[in-house]
């Protein structure tokens, strides 16, 4: 009896014991789990920590102590590898940056052969993607090739750009792909000047977001305001080259020098034509002066003959290609080296008047252009990417320096807007 009691105390105590070792295993593995869970945490911390201040030069010091301390917390369930990789914020944050900017990587070159097909398309040429005879074809060509090799670098380093400027990267992207369909569908006579402005101005924009280097630091205020400054400096960068490219245009004003480029005529371009008191139509001071240009420069033999161009202004008047034909032919032109030109409202017009009918029927490519001196860079522009071979030959018409310089200025924009859009 005595033996059975002890033996069943035993029993119970073995029972026990097992009871309590599985207490105690289970209380490990919940404590492995919390602590486990811990250095998960932590870790994740210090991982974040590293990265905010990787980009920041005084953050040396604090990023050598948090790399070792994040090595002293060492995992029992994953000795042999501190740093194993876990899903966190900032790897999703990654995630979405590089998305973002892989799309924005997909969609510059379409925006780039859209607009290329906009710029040749709206002047009646067959696009060409590659060329470099141009500044348009060069300037267009540079400026997706910023964007472009500043993406890859986001994308091969994302610390260097955060999610918002990716985000925005991706929205400017898309603004512009729309903005360039429009461009393509749209008559440059249709095409709105506020659209031509959000246009330039998102591919400042986007510039500036992909250039702008991150400071984690700063607040979200800061950062749109030092994106909006970086965005106005390259506007103001690529205005100003206009500016002084126009500004020291070369021109020709000597008659041998003229006559040595051996063209086949001169252009007078259309001007404002005044009318009224009694007068009838006669040429403004503007037209006058590129008429006493060009009827110098057709009787001293430098030109051999001289295109006037320019449309009326409303139905029922006088054109000014044709008001400068009664001033040419009172001062003893003979008519038969006179061409006229009565249908073309722009500038972009009169040089494709020169493309389809003088190149393509007469087979004449080398053309002495007549207008102001701040207007001439923009029109041998037009002429060169148009196949044509052309010098300006300024006006003398005196101006006062506000008018001039508000001249200047806004054939600068002019400019600007034909290198990259063609209008």
């Amino acid at each position: 009896m005595l033996a059975r009691s002890f033996e069943s105390a035993v029993h119970r105590s073995h029972r026990a014991a097992e009871n309590f070792c599985g207490i105690a295993r289970y209380g490990l593995r919940v404590g492995q789990a919390a602590y486990a869970d811990c250095l998960f945490l932590m870790r994740r911390e210090l991982r974040e920590q590293f990265v905010e201040h990787s980009g920041d030069p005084r953050g040396i010091q604090h990023r050598r102590h948090v790399l070792q301390f994040s090595h002293l917390l060492v995992d029992p369930l994953r000795v042999s590898c501190p740093f194993i990789p876990f899903p966190s914020r900032l790897m999703r944050a990654r995630m979405v940056k590089r998305l973002a900017l892989f799309i924005t990587l997909l969609g510059e070159p379409l925006a780039y052969k859209i607009l290329t097909e906009a710029r040749y398309e709206g002047q009646g040429l067959t696009p060409i993607y590659l060329r470099f005879t141009t500044l348009s074809d060069i300037l267009s060509l540079v400026l997706a090739a910023l964007v472009m090799i500043a993406t890859i670098l986001a994308i091969l380093r994302p610390e260097r750009i955060g999610r918002g400027r990716a985000i925005g990267a991706l929205c400017f992207t898309g603004v512009l792909l729309w903005l360039d369909m429009g461009v393509r569908r749209t008559e440059a006579s249709d095409f709105a000047p506020e659209a031509t402005i959000a246009l330039i101005l998102s591919m400042c924009a986007l510039l500036a977001v992909l250039l702008t280097r991150s400071k984690p630091h700063s607040s979200p205020a800061a950062r749109v305001l030092r994106i909006a400054r970086n965005s106005i400096f390259v506007f103001a960068f690529l205005t100003g080259f206009a500016f002084f490219y126009s500004f020291f245009f070369s021109a020709y004003t000597g008659t041998a020098e003229i006559a040595s480029f051996n063209a086949d005529a001169g252009v007078v371009l259309g001007a404002a034509v005044w009318r009224g008191h009694g007068l009838g139509e006669r040429p403004s001071p503007a037209l006058r002066e590129r008429l006493d240009v060009g009827y110098d420069l057709l009787t001293k033999g430098a030109i051999p003959s001289l295109v006037v161009t320019g449309a009326s202004d409303a139905p029922g008047e006088v054109p000014e290609a044709e008001v400068a034909r009664k001033d040419l032919l009172k001062r003893g032109v003979d008519p038969s080296r006179i061409i006229e030109e009565t249908n073309s409202h722009t500038t972009l017009e009169q040089v494709r008047f020169l493309h389809d009918d003088l190149l393509g029927k007469q087979n004449w490519s080398r053309f002495v252009i007549i207008s102001d001196q701040y207007h001439l860079a923009r029109v041998v522009e037009m002429c060169r990417f148009n196949g044509l071979r052309a010098i300006g030959s300024p006006s003398h018409i005196h101006q006062p320096v506000l008018d001039l310089l508000y001249y200047r200025v806004r054939e600068s924009m002019a400019l600007l807007e034909y290198w990259l859009l063609g209008r």
